[in-house]
């Protein structure tokens, strides 16, 4: 073999263990990574019970707390007992739901923008504008939410907004990433995951196990969220009415049914199978790959 032949085929060999070991380490972005986030902890206790079962079975990596709600100080001891959660604050200035409301953490005539006449937070983000909520009191409220979380020995991970009223202005929208830098949490949804994929919300109860099981097998590499309202079925949650005109109805069928659908075994199993990695906020951090606007 001369020396151009002999050359070139060290050069190839070199190539060759180079793509070799670049696909034994699987660099980042060829992986299947999915973000499972449970919104609406602190609810009712139908859904404290229904996080804890999502958390120790199921495939729930995220959950987000609503401070203001009834339940919250149930939801914070739960969350203090285990600490592994990996858990966030679910912002809120909304309570949609007939016969069964709640105020701000404020006390509401320091906020008086954000609620009706009784001092409740309004049911629907068209309520919520029509009324002139004033930005500066949008970011008090939601200041006093984080701290209240902290208050309660809660060490989030990360910020969400619950419904749609906070992402309706920009005015609004800015004080939820203000929020972010300034304690030094990511804002759920704008860490490069991809929302839309993974969407099971309105997809009726019978088929959500069946609609999740065909994403999990369809999924390609890449960073995905799954967004889930854990509950059960129960006299409670059978009572919840949505005030939304778009609302789903008899709620406690679809959030019972993401339950199932996220501690099936048929689920973990393929998970398992395709080597799909389930991702915490916390994770994402640590990891380095949060994001702050």
């Amino acid at each position: 073999m001369n020396r151009v032949k002999k050359g070139w085929f060290l050069f190839l060999a070199f190539l060759a263990v180079v793509f070799l070991l670049a696909g034994a380490r699987e660099p980042q972005g060829r992986d299947i990574e999915l973000v499972v986030r449970g919104d609406d902890m602190g609810m009712t206790q139908a859904a404290n019970e229904a996080f804890e079962l999502a958390f120790r079975q199921g495939i729930l990596t995220a959950g987000g707390l609503i401070v203001p709600s009834p339940w919250f100080e149930n939801a914070a001891r739960r969350c203090r007992e285990n600490p592994q959660w990996s858990v966030g604050v679910h912002l809120c200035v909304n309570a949609e739901w007939k016969d069964y409301r709640w105020r701000p953490v404020l006390p509401y005539n320091l906020v008086p923008s954000l609620v009706d006449r009784d001092g409740y937070f309004f049911p629907t983000a068209a309520a919520f504008l029509n009324n002139g909520p004033k930005v500066e009191e949008v970011e008090k409220e939601l200041r006093a939410q984080v701290e209240r979380a902290l208050a309660r020995g809660i060490k989030p991970d990360y910020l969400d907004t619950h419904m749609d009223s906070l992402e309706t202005r920009d005015e609004f929208r800015a004080v939820v990433r203000k929020l972010a830098r300034e304690y030094g949490l990511p804002v759920s949804g704008e860490c490069g995951e991809d929302r839309e994929f993974f969407d099971i919300y309105a997809v009726k109860p019978e088929l959500k196990e069946k609609v999740l099981i065909e994403k999990l097998q369809t999924a390609k590499p890449g960073l995905y969220l799954l967004v889930v309202h854990p509950g059960l079925d129960t006299p409670e949650e059978r009572a919840i009415v949505d005030l939304n005109p778009d609302g789903l109805k008899d709620v406690y069928k679809y959030r019972s049914a993401e339950v199932r659908a996220i501690t099936s075994r048929k689920v973990k199993k393929i998970i398992a199978s395709r080597k799909i990695k389930l991702l915490s906020y916390r994770d994402l951090k640590e990891q380095g790959r949060v994001k702050f606007n």
